[in-house]
């Protein structure tokens, strides 16, 4: 059974039969990939360590028919702001949830590898509600998806002033081009336009100077949060994690 090596990052753990985990990992050369941990939640194992929420790990794994199977893991970096914090905690699920979303198996993740391991290592330190939202719009701009902020999707012209934004078809609507029979459009107003671009420009090494009223950080998460359902077909499952805060 032909066996390899990658570094990874766990963003997903559940638990399977009575004593294994299924682990779904992010690599930079594999993407992502889904392995059973055989034997992980018994208290001596030595993968219990390793695979928990947010690690990066170096990990042997070996190839399966159905799921791959973790052979040995170690440690590379623990993100313990992550799961010290419950708040911390629900917002990077959101952020785990949404990159196994965007990751393909056996596809290189290079860039949103990086980019995560930038994100987890700053979220203890910033609001957790807009390091999300920030990481969820970079995200974003790795998976293939990207959304037209500056630019109305419909004439080409550059964005002035309050606009719209199509969610059905990933981008902005100058207010001279909204139709009668336009769906799923909801407002997008120059300031949201203004906050966006400094979520997309966000440098995770440094603290952000920008300030968002709590109106425009509302309308960013639901436009973000409405798109990604038009994309995925179905509500994060981390939302209900949110929701208890």
């Amino acid at each position: 059974m032909a066996q390899y090596q990658t570094d990874a990052l766990v963003l997903g753990v559940k638990n399977w039969g009575e004593a294994d985990k299924i682990v779904t990992l992010l690599s930079r050369e594999q993407g992502k990939i889904v392995a059973a941990a055989f034997g992980c939640r018994r208290p001596k194992s030595p993968l219990a360590g390793p695979l928990q929420m947010f690690n990066e790990i170096s990990v042997q794994l070996s190839k399966g028919d159905k799921l791959d199977t973790v052979r040995q893991c170690s440690i590379k970096r623990i993100n313990r702001d992550m799961s010290r914090d419950f708040s911390v905690m629900a917002y990077g699920a959101f952020v785990a949830e949404l990159a196994i979303n965007l990751s393909v198996e056996g596809f290189p993740q290079g860039e949103m590898y990086n980019r995560l391991l930038e994100i987890f290592a700053a979220f203890g330190q910033r609001n957790p509600r807009v390091a999300a939202l920030g990481a969820a719009f970079q995200l974003l701009e790795f998976s293939g998806m990207q959304l037209s902020y500056e630019r109305c999707i419909r004439c080409n012209r550059d964005i002035e002033g309050d606009a719209y934004f199509s969610i059905e078809a990933g981008g902005a609507v100058s207010q001279d081009m909204v139709q009668a029979d336009d769906h799923d459009i909801v407002e997008y107003p120059a300031a949201m336009r203004t906050f966006i671009g400094q979520l997309l420009r966000l440098n995770w090494q440094e603290k952000p100077s920008f300030k968002v009223s709590g109106k425009i950080m509302i309308q960013a998460e639901d436009l973000i949060l409405r798109y990604l359902y038009h994309v995925f077909g179905k509500p994060m499952k981390s939302l209900q994690f949110i929701r208890q805060l």
